[in-house]
């Protein structure tokens, strides 16, 4: 019965389907995120915004790692988990500014980041016939390693939060002015990576398969 169960639940999608349990884990994870950040602003406690944030972190990986264990990338399944993690980060990041207005300015310049101009070179792996940004090493090496392998989503996505959290402690000025560059830093990793893949043709038919040697969380 349990070998039934698995082969209903977790049996692999065709790159084209609209549903999977993947799919299914990026909505729970996106209504779950999003209740807790509409109740860090209700309740006025950060604590529900950090754990918001959490279950970000965690779902991304998570829901990743099902797609491609159970052989469920798909399409879809690849522009939601990228417009969820958008949506997300920007819930986030607005809370966080309603608890600390005086960090303005990194948080504007890494929302230009990861909610556009990110947003624009993650949606350009369909133009090179690749069924997520996962596989861009099938593409560039170079554009992989600089924005999907572990340790430039980690950059990408953890680094600036994890600074504005904790180093206020230390100095606030020191903290605007570090985020902020670093912030500037990553737009300037997507604009080099976006005219990188401006410079190649596209390749119409999908491309999938195990991911690279440094793997990818999502």
């Amino acid at each position: 019965m349990a070998r039934e169960a698995r082969s209903v639940w977790f049996k692999p999608r065709d790159p084209a389907s609209f549903h999977s349990e993947a799919n299914l884990l990026t909505y729970v994870r996106l209504v779950a995120c999003l209740v807790f950040f509409v109740l860090a602003v209700t309740e006025q406690r950060e604590l529900y915004n950090f754990i918001g944030i959490l279950i970000h972190w965690i779902g991304d990986v998570v829901d990743g790692k099902v797609a491609r264990v159970f052989k469920q990338e798909t399409i879809f399944g690849a522009e939601i988990d990228i417009i969820a993690d958008r949506v997300e980060a920007i819930f986030f990041y607005v809370n966080f500014l309603f608890f600390h207005p005086i960090l303005y300015l990194p948080v504007v310049i890494y929302l230009v980041d990861f909610a556009f101009i990110d947003f624009y070179l993650s949606n350009q792996s369909f133009k090179f016939g690749i069924i997520s940004p996962n596989y861009f090493y099938k593409v560039d090496d170079v554009v992989f390693r600089l924005n999907y392998s572990w340790t430039a989503k980690v950059m990408n996505s953890a680094v600036v939060a994890g600074m504005l959290i904790f180093l206020p402690k230390v100095h606030v000025g020191l903290t605007i002015v570090a985020t902020s560059v670093l912030a500037a830093g990553l737009i300037g990793v997507k604009i080099y990576s976006i005219y990188r893949l401006y410079r190649r043709p596209g390749h119409p038919p999908l491309v999938g398969g195990p991911a690279g040697n440094e793997g990818s969380p999502a």
